[in-house]
C-alpha cells in the first residue's frame, strides 16, 4: 500500500435527532434504534452500502449516560451487548465489537485511534457510533409507559468500562459531584483571573454562547433550535432559572435529547476500491489525546494543561496556525472551556464562530457521543468548503480528558499516529498542589452555591492557605449561610475558616453568625415567629388556623432559624413551641399533600430539624397541645420535651397511608424501646402526655398554658451553667448516636417513603383526610 493510500479517513457520516411528538411513535426509539437510524446513514452517505458494509470488520459503541453512571438504574430495561445488537440490526458481519468506557472526549478519541488502527493495517473499517435516548426515557416515566429496551444479540463483546470515578473521595466528601456543580471550580477562577465581577462574567457567559444558539437553530439535527439572545441567557427567569453559581439554566449542556451519529472510518486506498467518490473523503490530519491530574491536584484552576498540550500538539501535527483553521466545534459543555481554548488557540472568542452544531446546550448534549455529532457537521461543513481545515476538540470528565483532531478534504503531505505518551509524560510532571483536611484559615480562591426547586441547597469553597489548599462545603441545609455567599459583592478573596469534622471539611464564615441572626430578625417571616431574650431563643411555629401543620415554605423558615440559632455564639439554648392553644404542630400539611401542592422538606429535615445531627446547643420543646405525626417527630429529636397536660401525642401516618419517616421510627424505637413503640407506630394510636412521661418521650407534664414558661425555666437553668461544657456534653451525645449510626438508620426511610407515596393507598389517604371522611384501602 502507498504511502498515499494508507491516509486514514472518513468516508461515511450520519447523524438522526428525534423531536418528541407526544405520541406513542416516541416509544419506538431507544439508544439501540438511534445507533441503527446513524449507522444506516452513515452507511449510505459513503457510497454503495453493500460494498461498504463488507468492508467494516470493526463496530465500536459509545457507552450511553445511564451506562455511565455506576449503580444507575435502568427503568426501562438494558441492552446487554450494545455493538452486537447494532451489528445485527444493521446487518454487519465485524469480527470486532467494543463497548466504549465513559468520557465526552470519546468519540474523537476513537477516531484517532482507528485511524492509527486502519493507517497501520489491524483494521479494514470501522462504524463509531453512539445514541442517547434520555428525552425518551424521561417521558416514558412521566407517563407510566414502559417500553422494552432489553433487546440484546449476544456474541463476544471487548467492554471498556473501568469503573474509575473522575473525581476523588476527597473531592467527593467535601463538595464536587456532578459536572453543573464541579465546573464553576474552574468557571470562578477564570472570573477572578480577568478580574471581571459577578455580573461581568455572566454577561459574558451569555455573550459567549448566544451565537452557539444561533448556529444550533439552523442546524436540522439540532434538539433545542431556538436562538436564545444574550440578555435572554444573563438573566434569571422561570425557563432560565439558577442552576449552580454563576450558571443559569441556559449556559450549559441539556441532556434530555434523543439522538444517534456515526462516522466510519478507514484508509484512503480502502474507499477507493470501494468506490466511495474522492469528494466525499475527509481526512483526519494532526490529533492528539491526553488526561489532566485529578481536579484538585492542578495547581491553577483558572488555566488547562491538558487543553494547552493537546491543542497544541493537535495543531503542531497539522503544520497549521489557528487562524488558518476556518472551521471549528469547541467542546461547549460550560462555557469555560470554549473561553480557556480559544486563549489557548489566541482567538478573540467573540469575533468568530466557534461550533458548526451549535453546542451542547442549544445542538442538544447526548452524553459521551456529543463529539460524534460535531464530527459528522464538521465533515459536512468541510465538504461543502472543499480545501477547508476544521478542528474539533472532545473534553470529557472535568477538564480531565482531552481529544483533538484538525479535518480536512485536502489529503495530508504525510501522516503519523501522535505520539501522545510524551504529552502525557508532560503533564504528570507537573507539580501537583498539596490538599489539606484539616482547621484551617485562608482566602477563598473559587466556589458554587448549588440551586433546587426551593433555593439554595448545596455547595462549597475552595479555601487556600496554610501551604496548601481545602475544599469545604456547606453544613446540609444551611441556607442562611449560602445566601450570604450569594449576597457578597465577590466571596473570592474573603478570609474563610475551614472546620474538619468526621473526614469532612466545612466552610465556615467568620462573620456569619452576626449577619444571620441580623437577617432572621430583618426579615418578615410568616410561618414562624422568633424571640430573642439574653441566651434563650424562643421559636414558635406559628400557623395556629392549621394547627400549626407545616408545608414546604415553613421547613425552610423554620430551617434559615435554625441555621441562625447554630451560628450565633451568644444564643445558647432555644425553646420551640407552636401558635394557639390546641397544637404544637400538627404535622405534616395533609391537606396541601392531597392539592398537589409542595410537599418537599430542605436537607435538615422535617421542620429544618428532623436531619440536625451535628446540633453543639440544646432544644426544649414546649408541646402545648397536639403533637402528631411530623409534630411529634420535631419533638422526639429536641433534647428535651416539656408538655402540658391536655397534650395528644402519636405518629399517625399508617391511618392515611404513610409513616413516620422524618425520623418517627428510628426516634421513637430508640427512646421507648422497640416493642412500646411498635404498637404506637403500627396503630398510629394517641397518647395522652402522662403516658408520654411514663414511656420516657416526655421529661415533665405540667398544667395547661404553663408550657412555655416551664420550657424557658429550664432554659435559664441550663443558661446558668457552662455553655461550653453544654457543648461538649452534646458532642459526645452525638458521637453515641453516631455510634448507633443514627444517621445511617434515617437513610433507609428514603427510598421506601419514595415507593408509598406512589400507591393509590396513599392517594386514598390523604384524599379522605382532605374531605373528612373515612378511607377505603385497597392495599395497592
Amino acid at each position: 500500500m502507498s504511502s498515499a493510500d494508507a491516509l486514514p479517513v472518513l468516508i461515511g457520516v450520519g447523524q438522526h435527532t428525534h423531536h418528541l411528538t407526544g405520541g406513542e411513535d416516541d416509544f419506538s426509539h431507544n439508544p439501540t434504534t438511534l445507533c441503527v437510524e446513524a449507522g444506516r446513514r452513515a452507511l449510505a452517505d459513503a457510497g454503495d452500502v453493500d460494498t461498504i458494509k463488507a468492508l467494516i470488520d470493526t463496530l465500536v459503541v459509545v457507552r450511553t449516560t445511564l451506562d455511565s453512571v455506576p449503580g444507575a438504574p435502568q427503568p426501562l430495561g438494558r441492552c446487554e451487548n450494545p455493538p452486537r445488537t447494532v451489528e445485527n440490526l444493521l446487518g454487519l458481519s465485524v469480527e470486532r465489537a467494543v463497548y466504549t468506557d465513559v468520557g465526552g472526549e470519546t468519540p474523537q478519541a476513537l477516531v484517532n485511534e482507528f485511524a492509527r488502527e486502519t493507517h497501520e493495517g489491524r483494521c479494514k473499517a470501522a462504524m463509531l457510533v453512539g445514541g442517547e435516548a434520555t428525552a425518551i426515557l424521561r417521558q416514558a416515566l412521566r407517563r407510566g409507559s414502559k417500553p422494552d429496551w432489553s433487546f440484546s444479540v449476544d456474541g463476544p463483546m471487548e467492554d471498556r468500562k473501568k469503573d474509575k470515578l473522575l473525581l476523588t473521595d476527597y473531592e467527593l466528601k467535601n463538595g464536587l459531584f456532578f459536572p453543573p456543580q464541579s465546573y464553576p471550580l474552574f468557571e470562578h477562577a477564570y472570573r477572578a483571573r480577568l478580574g471581571l465581577s459577578h455580573a461581568e462574567y455572566v454577561k459574558r457567559m451569555s455573550r459567549l454562547f448566544a451565537p452557539f444558539s444561533e448556529v444550533a437553530s439552523r442546524h436540522p439535527e439540532a434538539q433545542f433550535g431556538e436562538a436564545r439572545s444574550a440578555e435572554f441567557l444573563a438573566t434569571p427567569s422561570k425557563e432560565n432559572y439558577p442552576v449552580a453559581d454563576p450558571y443559569l439554566k441556559w449556559h450549559i449542556a441539556q441532556d434530555s435529547v434523543s439522538m444517534g451519529a456515526a462516522v466510519i472510518v478507514t484508509t484512503a486506498g480502502a474507499a477507493k476500491a470501494a468506490g466511495v467518490p474522492e469528494e466525499k473523503l475527509i481526512y483526519l490530519h494532526g490529533h492528539a489525546r491526553a488526561e489532566d491530574k485529578d481536579v484538585l491536584e492542578r495547581r491553577d484552576l483558572s488555566r488547562s494543561r491538558v487543553l494547552e498540550e493537546v491543542l497544541g500538539r493537535t495543531l503542531e501535527a497539522s503544520n497549521l496556525k489557528p487562524d488558518e483553521i476556518a472551521h471549528l466545534d469547541l467542546y461547549s459543555c460550560f462555557p469555560i472551556v470554549v473561553e480557556l481554548s480559544a486563549e489557548i488557540l489566541g482567538i478573540d472568542p467573540f469575533s468568530r464562530p466557534l461550533t458548526v452544531t451549535g453546542g451542547l446546550p442549544y445542538f442538544g448534549g447526548p452524553g459521551n457521543n456529543y463529539p460524534m455529532h460535531a464530527i459528522v457537521s464538521m465533515a459536512e461543513a468541510l465538504r461543502a468548503d472543499p480545501g477547508a481545515y476544521g478542528l474539533v476538540l472532545a473534553n470529557g470528565g472535568f477538564i480531565t480528558k482531552e481529544a483533538a483532531g484538525v479535518y480536512s478534504t485536502a489529503p495530508p503531505q504525510s501522516w503519523a499516529p501522535n505520539d501522545d505518551a510524551a504529552l502525557q509524560k508532560r503533564i504528570d510532571a507537573e507539580p501537583s498542589a498539596t490538599l489539606l483536611s484539616e482547621d484551617m484559615e485562608g482566602e477563598i480562591r473559587s466556589f458554587t452555591v448549588v440551586h433546587g426547586k426551593e433555593g439554595p441547597q448545596d455547595g462549597y469553597v475552595l479555601v487556600e492557605g496554610g501551604g496548601g489548599r481545602a475544599l469545604a462545603r456547606f453544613r446540609p441545609g444551611h441556607r442562611a449561610t449560602m445566601e450570604r455567599v450569594l449576597k457578597m459583592d465577590d466571596p473570592i478573596g474573603r478570609t474563610a475558616r475551614v472546620a474538619h469534622e468526621n473526614g469532612v471539611n466545612y466552610y465556615v464564615d467568620p462573620e456569619m453568625a452576626e449577619a444571620a441572626m441580623t437577617s432572621i430578625f430583618e426579615r418578615e417571616l410568616e410561618f414562624v415567629k422568633v424571640e430573642k431574650d439574653g441566651h434563650i431563643l424562643t421559636v414558635t411555629m406559628n400557623r395556629p388556623d392549621s394547627m400549626n401543620s407545616l408545608h414546604a415554605a415553613a421547613h425552610r423558615e423554620l430551617a434559615d432559624v435554625w441555621d441562625a440559632f447554630e451560628a450565633d455564639q451568644e444564643l445558647w439554648v432555644a425553646v420551640l413551641t407552636g401558635a394557639g392553644e390546641r397544637a404544637f404542630s400538627a404535622g405534616n400539611d395533609l391537606k396541601a399533600t392531597a392539592q398537589g401542592g409542595d410537599i418537599s422538606t430542605p436537607a435538615s429535615g422535617f421542620g429544618g430539624l428532623t436531619m440536625r445531627f451535628d446540633r453543639e446547643k440544646p432544644i426544649i420543646a414546649a408541646v402545648n397541645g397536639v403533637a402528631m405525626g411530623g409534630g411529634l417527630e420535631i419533638a422526639l429529636c429536641c433534647d428535651i420535651v416539656i408538655a402540658e397536660a391536655h397534650a395528644k401525642l402519636a405518629l399517625p401516618e399508617v391511618k392515611v397511608g404513610l409513616f413516620a419517616a422524618a425520623g418517627g421510627v428510628q426516634r421513637l424505637s430508640r427512646q421507648i424501646g422497640r416493642k412500646a413503640a411498635m404498637e404506637l407506630i403500627l396503630t398510629g394510636r394517641h397518647i395522652s402526655a402522662e403516658r408520654g412521661a411514663e414511656l420516657g418521650i416526655v421529661n415533665s407534664v405540667v398544667g395547661s398554658g404553663e408550657g412555655l414558661a416551664a420550657a424557658t425555666a429550664l432554659a435559664q437553668e441550663i443558661c446558668s451553667v457552662s455553655p461550653s461544657a453544654v457543648r461538649a456534653s452534646k458532642k459526645v451525645l452525638n458521637g453515641l448516636d453516631a455510634l448507633e449510626r443514627a444517621e445511617e438508620a434515617m437513610k433507609l426511610s428514603g427510598p421506601v417513603i419514595g415507593d408509598l407515596m406512589k400507591t393509590n393507598d396513599l392517594r386514598e389517604g390523604v384524599t379522605a383526610f382532605a374531605e373528612k371522611r373515612a378511607p377505603k384501602w385497597t392495599n395497592s
